[in-house]
């Protein structure tokens, strides 16, 4: 089976970071990949937060807007309703499987590397 770079947990990690940066006032795409490398202390490439946007546009999540002005054009992304309720809904599952989380996270921690593999 070929695996993303990243996988689909980690991509779900950052549409969340996503979605937090923009509770309150809209952003655009260079501000949200600041939010995200600082969140997760790793650097994205630029192909990686758009995609990851325009996928959070396909499922409603966030909406964008243009700002022209002149010498630059800038695209705005805002969260949604649904957006919101996503973000809650989420923020209430991983509440639910911290300890769980955790527990996994100590346990491949402790595996030797021969064990991994």
């Amino acid at each position: 089976m070929k695996e993303d770079k990243r996988g689909r947990t980690f991509k779900g990690i950052i549409s969340l970071i996503i979605l937090k940066s923009l509770w309150n006032a809209p952003g655009y795409g260079y501000q949200l990949e600041r939010e995200v490398n600082k969140g997760l202390n790793q650097k994205l490439s630029n192909g990686e937060i758009y995609s990851i946007l325009r996928n959070m546009e396909i499922r409603g999540l966030i909406k964008n807007r243009n700002d022209s002005q002149p010498g630059r054009n800038r695209k705005y992304y805002e969260i949604s309703g649904d957006g919101k309720k996503y973000l809650l809904n989420q923020a209430l599952n991983m509440d639910l499987a911290i300890n769980t989380m955790q527990e996994i996270i100590k346990f491949v921690h402790s595996v030797s590397e021969k064990e991994k593999y």
